[in-house]
């Protein structure tokens, strides 16, 4: 009697097996990355970027401070913590592509409405990544490469608010009488976090209060209402 050729079930049996296996690898490693991020944002925002070490955020991770260094060196870690607590994504992840990205060209079919809407956004933001971005703010006055790093996140956020203020522009919601650099440098002092620390962390304001400015200033320097 000959047996029967049980190969090709064997191959495909083995093939989900892998399948699985990688599939859980990845959403493993996914979740450790995203406990040192965290750790690593909650103590860069506590204690400074000088005063955060790798063995500190295995610590808080619960993770080895190898499986810390795996992930990059301090200053990607860093880059990395200011991404996820501000839109959510990764470094380099176009705003557009993030939930409250999404929230920034939302449908919206007044100047009034998009001002509002975009405050709310930047409240969200700025209140998620104020203490990792101000860490990241004060190393830069003494570490030339944490300088560098500030430039090219100033540079990315000049890039995103110009992609939206563009959005506005086809609607005809922007001032005639400005250039679009001068809306775009404008757009992103209002956004900043050195102006929501000022407001809410400094002045004591609440959330409501931070937002009813910033819709405001929006409409007041860069918007046409007519």
């Amino acid at each position: 009697m000959v047996s029967p050729d049980t190969s090709d079930v064997l191959t495909t049996s083995e093939s989900s097996t892998r399948t699985y296996v990688s599939e859980l690898r990845q959403q493993q490693a996914a979740a450790t990355r995203e406990r040192v991020v965290r750790a690593a944002a909650e103590l860069f925002a506590e204690k400074g970027y000088a005063g955060t070490t790798m063995p500190a955020i295995a610590r808080r991770a619960r993770v080895s401070t190898e499986t810390v260094q795996n992930h990059g060196p301090k200053i990607q870690l860093l880059r990395a913590a200011i991404a996820a607590s501000s839109f959510g994504g990764a470094p380099g992840t176009p705003v557009g592509d993030t939930e409250l990205g999404r929230q920034l060209v939302a449908e919206v079919d007044t100047p009034v409405a998009a001002a509002r809407a975009g405050a709310v956004v930047m409240a969200t933001v700025n209140g998620g990544a104020h203490g990792v971005w101000m860490a990241l703010s004060e190393a830069s006055r003494s570490d030339p490469a944490l300088a560098d790093e500030l430039r090219a996140l100033t540079e990315e956020i000049a890039d995103q608010i110009r992609l939206t203020l563009q959005g506005w522009a086809q609607r005809g919601w922007l001032r005639a009488d400005l250039s679009m650099e001068t809306m775009v440098q404008r757009t992103a002092a209002i956004g900043s976090v050195e102006l929501w620390d000022r407001v809410v962390r400094a002045e004591g304001r609440d959330a409501t209060e931070y937002v009813d400015l910033i819709a405001g200033m929006l409409l007041d320097l860069v918007a046409d209402r007519a």
